[in-house]
């Protein structure tokens, strides 16, 4: 990935300012960007419609391309080119002649308009921003903050919105970015400039995926899932800089059907991580598959982002990403991407489309709705908050006229949890390393859009895809009781095979050495990892924050707070909090509400 900055006049007379502008933006955004990013933006100038792109490039690869008043830039090394090639002239709606496959926020202009916008699941969303001089795109909204504030950054004006809605969800639904004025386009949408103004608009439309009928429908798109799938992994690893790649092996489908595509690409200097001890299950399966492909896999305590502070490194997790909260607020105080070499691949099997996310079973009704809404909304802010957020989500699931229930569920998997979600993890990781997610490709999404409902669902495309990509991780097993959907009440007579019981039983331990076990020993405020429930609470009660969050949280979760402090054990927590999902939904609230205290301190906008 890159990072692009697409400024445009809103009328000649601006044009003279922007040098003024890319100057301050690059010099005060570019100490955000991770050691990565370690050479000079480049200033685009001259383009169609008097624009300027700023490309603060991670590698020397080619991002834009121009011919003749046409132009066409990618966070994707040589999507624009491609995208040049394909898009020719443009309509309204946008339309591209060929696809372009990959993961990548795009840019493009010709003599009449310029539209932004990205591939679906969105991992590098368009955001926008406009001020009395200027339109901005970009795929990071701090570049456009900072942009609107002239590269001041004590002007940078943070939402309250997107606070509500990070509390809330860990995410924002409605689009709001971390910023006042800057927003981000729905995930199908598109930003058209044209003419002085700005828009947001249908995204480009690009050519269904063909889907060949086979004798066996249980077969039906398998073919062209498989081929995606490793379209997607040649593409990454064409554009991979640094040829080692980290690959974060749980054992689960996802993690065991990339290590079979990397195998099957020749990928040698691969090295597994998987977190845990040796107790864990996840553990014991990954050490199985890493022994059966021969690579070097590490077992580790993950380690604090800022080596010596709990709470320093909650702060570091917000700068690392440009402040986007962690959607899974346990991770933010550790190393997400922790590199073995800065630029090395970071390959994860992140929410697969395939696999049908949120539909787990064939007859959805709006009780299944009402249930999977209520389960990623955390409802712990005043009532007035509460509903100004679940109304975003309600928004959301109108916009879709004409969809099914299951179609609903299923785009929610696409266009929000594989893209809203997955956006701070993903500004996160590009900091450090390359982002090296086959899965979340557009070629991956076109082709599990055309799926027929069932096959994803029931994980039976997934099924007989690792059957092809590497058939022997099927008689490996799963990690605390998983399975394919289909084989919920036992083996499938057409499907399931001789394997079947191999990959139902318990994982066996392996011997294995936990690397970082002593890392939190001299860690001052470790209380905040050893006794979440309880050393949390007391530090948000004493934080510079806490009158503020008092007043937009709930009364009961502020009264909860106000428990769990006064405990004087831990023990005595967890006593109160009986069940594990209560205790691990309690944990994940504290979590959020430490970061909204790191958020509103404004230190990770401090260099």
């Amino acid at each position: 990935m890159t990072v692009l900055l697409g400024i445009v006049p809103r009328g000649k007379a601006y044009r003279a300012g922007l040098e003024a502008v890319s100057a301050a933006v690059v010099e005060s955004f570019t100490p955000f960007l991770g050691p990565r990013y370690r050479r000079e933006a480049v200033i685009r100038r001259g383009l169609s419609g008097g624009a300027m792109l700023v490309e603060w490039p991670a590698t020397v690869a080619q991002h834009t391309s121009r011919k003749g008043t046409r132009w066409a830039s990618a966070t994707f090394p040589g999507a624009g080119e491609q995208l040049l090639r394909s898009s020719g002239r443009f309509g309204h709606p946008m339309q591209m002649r060929t696809p372009v496959g990959g993961t990548y926020m795009a840019i493009s202009g010709n003599r009449r308009e310029i539209f932004a916008w990205n591939t679906v699941p969105a991992l590098e969303a368009v955001h926008y921003g406009e001020d009395a001089d200027y339109f901005y795109v970009s795929n990071r909204p701090l570049a456009i903050a900072l942009a609107m504030a002239r590269g001041d950054v004590d002007a940078v004006e943070t939402s309250d919105d997107y606070l509500a809605e990070a509390l809330n969800f860990g995410f924002s639904m409605s689009g709001q970015s971390p910023f006042v004025g800057v927003r981000t386009i729905p995930t199908r949408g598109a930003v058209r400039i044209s003419g002085g103004r700005l828009e947001v608009v249908d995204g480009p439309e690009r050519p269904p995926a063909t889907i060949v009928q086979v004798e066996d429908s249980l077969y039906r798109g398998v073919d062209e899932l498989e081929a995606a799938l490793n379209s997607s992994t040649d593409r990454l690893l064409a554009a991979l800089p640094e040829k080692t790649i980290q690959l974060r092996l749980s054992g689960g489908k996802d993690s065991r059907l990339l290590l079979g595509l990397l195998r099957n690409h020749g990928v040698t200097d691969l090295h597994a991580v998987t977190q845990g001890d040796e107790t864990s299950e996840e553990v014991m399966v990954a050490a199985q598959l890493a022994e059966m492909t021969g690579i070097e896999h590490s077992v580790v305590k993950p380690a604090l982002s800022v080596p010596g502070s709990v709470i320093d490194s909650f702060t570091q997790s917000l700068r690392d990403g440009q402040g986007f909260f962690l959607s899974e607020a346990l991770g933010a105080p550790y190393a997400f991407a922790d590199p073995f070499v800065v630029g090395e691949g970071y390959a994860s099997g992140q929410w697969p489309t395939f696999k049908g996310l949120f539909q787990r079973k064939r007859s959805i009704v709006q009780a299944d709705l009402d249930r999977e809404w209520a389960a990623h909304n955390a409802q712990i802010l005043t009532p007035e908050l509460n509903e100004s957020t679940a109304q975003t989500l309600r928004d959301w699931a109108e916009s879709m006229p004409g969809s099914t229930l299951a179609e609903i569920l299923y785009a929610y998997g696409r266009d929000v949890r594989a893209s809203r979600y997955m956006q701070a993890s993903t500004v996160v990781v590009d900091g450090y390393s390359q982002v090296f997610f086959p899965f979340a490709d557009s070629e991956v999404t076109a082709v599990s859009d055309a799926l027929v409902p069932y096959l994803r669902f029931s994980h039976v495309a997934m099924f007989l895809v690792m059957r092809r990509v590497w058939n022997e991780s099927l008689a490996v097993p799963f990690a605390r009781g998983g399975r394919f959907r289909f084989e919920r009440d036992g083996p499938s007579e057409n499907l399931s095979g001789p394997d079947f019981a191999a990959r139902r039983a318990a994982p066996e331990p392996r011997a294995v050495t936990v690397l970082g076990a002593d890392r939190m020993a001299e860690v001052p405020d470790r209380t905040l990892i050893d006794e979440p429930l309880t050393a949390s609470s007391r530090y948000l009660l004493e934080c510079a924050a806490w009158p503020r969050l008092e007043q937009i949280l709930s009364p009961g979760f502020v009264a909860q707070i106000r428990r769990l402090a006064a405990m004087e054990t831990e023990q005595e927590a967890l006593v109160a909090i009986s069940t594990r999902a209560g205790r691990i939904r309690t944990r994940v609230n504290l979590s959020r509400a430490i970061l909204a205290d790191r958020w509103l301190s404004r230190e990770w906008l401090q260099a």
